[in-house]
């Protein structure tokens, strides 16, 4: 892979599922973590696609979407690589920024690495997913991941959309898959996992 190319699961140019607003959602590829029934375990293991890091950002740049959302997978892996998607966007357009990780924010704070990434960050919904600790909380996988405001682009907004007392997430079908968007409530969960055992060709991005 070059240094101008990102390792993609799916991209969803229109969606109000992972943060407010209508959001360009980019679900990276690879993960570090090994977390235990995690929902997006084909962001992992599955199929992927590079893609070009000037390509991307001009598709963002022609949307209609107020911001992006990043999950996976783990952006943090990729932080360099979106770091410079990113900043090729803010060139043409003023765009917020919410991304899931695994890691912390203490952790990504300790990692320079990281932090090419976490400077353009509006919100950042960090921690890995604990099993035991699924609570049904909306937008979230777990109560031990924590909404952090990192600016003030969100702080009313993002308040009132994330006190939805009920999850959101839909199961989008295209010609080739079925895509998971969202954090599923236990009905829509259930009903993809009808699918996925249904189907080998089924992907699940959050």
């Amino acid at each position: 892979m070059t240094d101008k190319a990102l390792r993609i699961s799916h991209t969803e140019a229109n969606s109000t599922l992972l943060g407010p607003f209508n959001r360009f959602i980019i679900w990276v590829h690879g993960c570090c973590f090994d977390c235990e029934d995690c929902l997006a375990i084909n962001t992992r293991f599955g199929a992927y696609k590079e893609v070009d890091v000037n390509d991307l950002a001009e598709e963002i740049i022609s949307s209609a979407c107020e911001g992006i959302t990043i999950s996976g997978g783990e952006p943090f892996l990729q932080a360099q690589e979106l770091s410079r998607l990113i900043e090729l966007v803010k060139e043409h357009r003023d765009i917020g920024v919410i991304v899931y990780s695994g890691f912390t924010l203490r952790e990504i704070e300790n990692d320079s690495e990281k932090l090419p990434l976490l400077k353009h960050v509006d919100i950042l919904i960090d921690g890995r997913y604990e099993k035991n600790l699924d609570d049904g909380r909306a937008y979230v996988g777990s109560s031990n991941q924590i909404i952090h405001y990192l600016t003030k682009r969100y702080k009313e907004s993002g308040e009132k959309y994330y006190l939805a007392s009920k999850r959101k997430a839909e199961i989008k079908f295209t010609p080739n898959r079925a895509i998971l968007i969202g954090v599923p409530s236990k009905n829509v969960l259930n009903m993809w996992q009808n699918l996925k055992s249904k189907s080998a060709g089924v992907n699940n991005e959050r």
